[in-house]
């Protein structure tokens, strides 16, 4: 993808009638076409302030454990206020005078920045990413992405409840769900997929709440590792560093392990819809 990008940038500057279009396949031209103008690129949606701001606070706690508490607490004045406090709450931190030059909290943002992203990679612009119906997860809060996962996993628990047959381990399962799973499973309980998945036996799970929920937020962090399977890498860091750390590594491992095309084309209507059921209760 980055290749096609600065055959983008090359084009823009010296094709400009667009002479070199006539070698290049239907595929290759629709490529281009669905990459931005860099004339755009003055107003995209990047910059190493908002990258950092938008990274789950989390992800920073592997470095900040190398420094001291002091060092550690210079790096948190580079932070917005929320994930300062959140940080300062977990390291147990102090709260120091904020008296940093702009110069300075630069810069150790660009620490921050460079324990997240490998020297010798590069991080596209959110502007700057593929067309993808995917692309819409980029909206979405940790919040919301969370509850989205949630919900991926009653498609999982719709496929096993045909298992059990006890109405006293139905009911059981079905009291530990909230409101709006229950209307999500409602909706698709009679919903017949066109790929099998690896059964849970969730029946194990029908005497402890806790662990049949993180069963099937297990199974909703499967499916959304499928959906991104074929996705840019770009796209797959963004939804990654938005979750937590715990939950963004695993998706990562998951979605690079092997592409699920199938799969990943029917997950995404799906995701399409719970967003849509999503931003309506908001």
């Amino acid at each position: 993808m980055k290749k096609t990008i600065i055959f983008k940038k090359f084009l823009e500057n010296f094709d400009k009638d667009n002479k070199l279009l006539k070698y290049l396949t239907n595929s290759e031209i629709e490529s281009l076409n669905r990459l931005p103008s860099f004339a755009k690129i003055k107003d995209t949606r990047f910059s190493k302030e908002s990258t950092i701001d938008s990274v789950h606070y989390s992800w920073f706690i592997p470095m900040l454990n190398i420094y001291s508490n002091k060092e550690a607490s210079l790096f948190l004045l580079s932070l917005k206020k929320q994930n300062r406090k959140s940080l300062q709450n977990i390291l147990g931190l102090e709260d120091i005078e904020n008296d940093l030059k702009a110069s300075v909290k630069s810069f150790l943002k660009d620490l921050l920045l460079r324990s997240l992203i490998k020297k010798e990679d590069s991080l596209l612009p959110i502007d700057f990413l593929f067309d993808s119906k995917l692309n819409k997860l980029l909206f979405l809060s940790k919040n919301s992405l969370v509850k989205l996962i949630d919900f991926l996993g009653m498609y999982d628990l719709a496929k096993e409840l045909k298992f059990i047959v006890e109405k006293k381990k139905l009911k059981k399962i079905y009291s530990y769900l909230k409101e709006d799973e229950k209307k999500i499973l409602k909706k698709i309980l009679h919903y017949k997929e066109p790929f099998s998945t690896k059964r849970i036996n969730i029946e194990k799970y029908s005497h402890d709440k806790q662990k049949l929920r993180n069963a099937l937020h297990r199974c909703g962090l499967l499916r959304l590792s499928y959906a991104l399977s074929p996705e840019s890498i770009d796209l797959i860091w963004y939804v990654c560093h938005t979750l937590d750390i715990g939950r963004g590594n695993y998706i990562f491992k998951e979605s690079r392990a092997k592409k699920q095309t199938q799969a990943s084309d029917i997950i995404t209507e799906e995701i399409l819809k719970i967003i849509n059921n999503i931003k309506e209760k908001q």
